[in-house]
C-alpha cells in the first residue's frame, strides 16, 4: 500500500494506491474517516465486477452501506444521473458523518463529485476511480463536470474528495480501447515530467506487460501530478488544449479523451520542433510510443470546425510544449500558435 498527499488549492487529501484495495475498502475507510453509513454510486458494469466485493467489505467494517447502480454508457454524465444521485442522497439524509463513495470511470466520478458539491449538507466524498485514465488523471485535482447537452460539459465545479482509493488491478477488466486511451494520459505524464517513465513505456510490449507494472505506473503518474501548482500544473496539461478542441469539435463522440490528448501532444511537439522549442526527434519518439499502445496519431475533424474550436480557446494563452522527453516548458503564445500547429504552419 502506498499513500500520497494531493493538493487542490488550499485543500489536501490522501490518495491510497493498493493492489486488491476494492476488497479492503471498508478497512481503509475506517482508518481514515470512520463513516457511519455509505452510499456507493456506481454503474451496471462496475457493479457487476466489483459491487458485491465492495459492499461485503463495508459491511465487514461495520459501515451501513447501500448501492445506487446507474445505467452504463453515457448516462452517468447526464443531468438525469445527477438528479438520481441527489435524490438518493436526500432520501437517505446523508450528513457529515456519512460517505458518498463514487466508484467508476471519469464521467461517473465527475458527476458524483458534482452531486456532493451541490448537496444541501456536508458529506464526505470518496472517489474510487476504476479506469486507468481515472488513476492517472482524474484522481488528482478535484475537477467535476456535467454534460447539460450532447457534446458540452460546461457545468462544473472544483470539489476535491475527502479521500481517493485506487486499486490498480481494476484496469485488468477494462475494454482494450478504453485501456489504451488511458495509456495516452500515462504517456503524457512521462513526456511532460518523467523521462524514466517514458523510457519504460517504450520498452514494454503489450497490455499484459503494462498490467504487470500497473501499480508502479499509476504511482509514478500520481507522483508527477500531485505537487504541481501554477506553471507546474500547466506542464501536466500537455496536449490538452488541442485535445479538448478535438473532443468538442467531435462533440465527445469521436476520439476518447486519452486518444485526443495523445494527438494534441504530438501536434504541439511537431510544431515545437519546427520553431526550435523542442529537441529534434522528440515528436518521433512520441509518435512511436503512441503507436505502440494503439493510439491514433491524427484526428478526423473538418478543417473549418477545428479552426473554430481552436479560435474559441482564446487569443492569448499558456501552452505546454515538450522541450525534450521528460521536460515540458510553458509558453505564453497567441492563438496562431495552435492554428499553425494543427494546420502545419499554413
Amino acid at each position: 500500500m502506498q499513500t500520497v498527499r494531493a493538493s487542490a488549492g488550499a485543500y489536501h487529501y490522501d490518495i491510497i494506491l493498493e493492489n486488491g484495495l476494492t476488497g479492503r475498502l471498508g478497512d481503509r475507510l475506517n482508518e481514515h474517516l470512520h463513516p457511519r453509513r455509505a452510499l456507493v454510486v456506481t454503474d451496471e458494469n462496475v457493479n457487476r465486477l466489483y459491487g458485491g466485493r465492495v459492499l461485503r467489505s463495508l459491511e465487514a467494517a461495520d459501515i451501513r452501506a447501500e448501492a445506487l447502480v446507474l445505467k452504463a454508457g453515457g448516462y452517468p454524465a447526464t443531468l438525469d444521473a445527477l438528479r438520481e444521485i441527489s435524490n438518493r442522497m436526500a432520501a437517505l439524509q446523508l450528513g457529515r458523518e456519512d460517505a458518498l463513495i463514487v466508484m467508476g470511470g471519469g464521467s461517473l466520478c465527475d458527476t458524483g463529485g458534482y452531486a456532493a458539491w451541490n448537496y444541501r449538507d456536508v458529506v464526505r466524498l470518496v472517489q474510487v476511480p476504476t479506469t486507468l485514465i481515472g488513476m492517472a488523471d482524474w484522481a488528482v485535482g478535484g475537477k467535476t463536470a456535467m454534460e447539460y447537452k450532447p457534446g458540452s460539459r460546461m457545468i462544473g465545479s472544483f470539489f476535491p474528495p475527502t479521500l481517493a482509493l485506487i486499486d490498480p488491478q481494476t484496469t485488468a477488466t477494462m475494454p482494450d480501447r478504453e485501456f489504451f486511451s488511458g495509456m495516452g494520459e500515462v504517456i503524457k505524464c512521462g513526456c511532460a515530467a518523467d523521462a524514466a517513465l517514458f523510457h519504460l513505456l517504450e520498452t514494454l510490449s503489450g497490455r499484459a506487460a503494462v498490467e504487470a507494472r500497473m501499480e508502479e505506473i499509476a504511482w509514478r503518474c500520481l507522483e508527477i501530478k500531485r505537487p504541481l501548482v501554477g506553471e507546474g500544473w500547466q506542464r501536466a496539461m500537455l496536449g490538452h488544449s488541442v485535445g479538448h478542441a478535438i473532443e468538442t469539435a467531435q462533440r465527445y463522440r469521436g476520439l476518447l479523451h486519452g486518444e485526443a490528448v495523445g494527438v494534441g501532444m504530438l501536434t504541439v511537439a511537431r510544431h515545437g520542433e519546427h520553431l526550435g522549442l523542442t529537441t529534434r526527434g522528440t515528436a518521433g519518439r512520441i509518435a512511436d510510443c503512441l503507436s505502440r499502445y494503439r493510439l491514433p496519431l491524427e484526428a478526423d475533424v473538418a478543417p473549418e470546425t477545428m479552426q473554430a474550436r481552436l479560435h474559441a480557446l482564446g487569443v492569448s494563452l499558456d501552452i505546454a510544449v515538450p522541450e525534450r522527453v521528460g521536460w515540458t516548458g510553458v509558453h505564453h503564445v497567441d492563438n496562431a500558435f495552435l492554428i499553425n500547429a494543427w494546420f502545419g504552419g499554413l
